[in-house]
């Protein structure tokens, strides 16, 4: 193997795809590239796609910066069906016939506008005593997270699939903010069942998707050279 390359420094700006975790996607660039020093800014779930911002080398000094960053998502809710992970991973834990009334939904959307309480799904990678959240809930161990104070820029329903029982919306948010937990709240309020599917971020301040490359584009032109035409600077 050649000698760790400690030239490269700046930002590499994946489009991660479904299945793959964070931490697999930073693997593989760190491999590919020999480098020492890799970070990403803001974790995805396995079944979330989208904007993974990797810092390699002196760019990792300035990850915090992008985590205070606005985060934007597109995510859909499949009306109908709860799971205890409140994606499609999980098991699912009730059934109903009950839709949401769409009049009533575009009216909530204005309660989680702001700064509010947000508590964290327990199928997470937050600590407890120690401990992965996701790991305690997959030993069937009761615990219980904090609430958290999370952001909510905008929030706007994008498009409502009457045959496929699902609304698809769009929101911009702060650092710490779940998805999941916005849409088991939104079950809540509206007393219905539904879970997340199709989550993709599109924007991570100031990266979006034009500027994005999937590990398979990137293993591509890195045997051609010519990957680093989506390597950017640390400013």
């Amino acid at each position: 193997m050649d000698s760790i390359n400690n030239n490269l420094n700046g930002w590499l700006i994946i489009n991660k795809d479904i299945g793959m975790s964070s931490r697999q996607a930073v693997n593989i660039v760190k491999k590919t590239l020999n480098v020492k020093k890799i970070g990403h800014a803001g974790t995805l779930d396995p079944l979330a796609t989208g904007v993974l911002a990797l810092a390699i080398g002196k760019a990792t000094k300035s990850v915090k910066y992008i985590m205070d960053g606005l985060k934007k998502y597109n995510f859909t809710i499949k009306w109908g069906i709860s799971t205890d992970t409140q994606d499609a991973e999980g098991k699912v834990i009730s059934k109903s016939n009950k839709k949401p009334d769409q009049i009533i939904l575009n009216s909530i959307l204005k309660k989680f506008i702001g700064e509010n309480e947000q508590i964290p799904p327990k199928f997470s990678a937050i600590k407890v005593n120690g401990k992965r959240a996701y790991k305690l809930s997959r030993n069937g161990q009761d615990f219980n997270l904090k609430p958290r104070i999370v952001f909510l820029k905008n929030f706007k329903i994008i498009n409502n699939n009457v045959k496929k029982n699902n609304t698809t919306f769009e929101i911009e948010c702060g650092k710490g903010f779940y998805v999941r937990s916005l849409a088991r709240d939104i079950c809540k309020e509206l007393g219905v069942d539904g879970y997340v599917v199709n989550l993709k971020r599109v924007k991570s301040e100031p990266f979006d998707l034009k500027n994005s490359i999937s590990i398979k584009e990137f293993l591509k032109l890195y045997e051609k050279n010519d990957w680093k035409n989506f390597f950017l600077p640390i400013y």
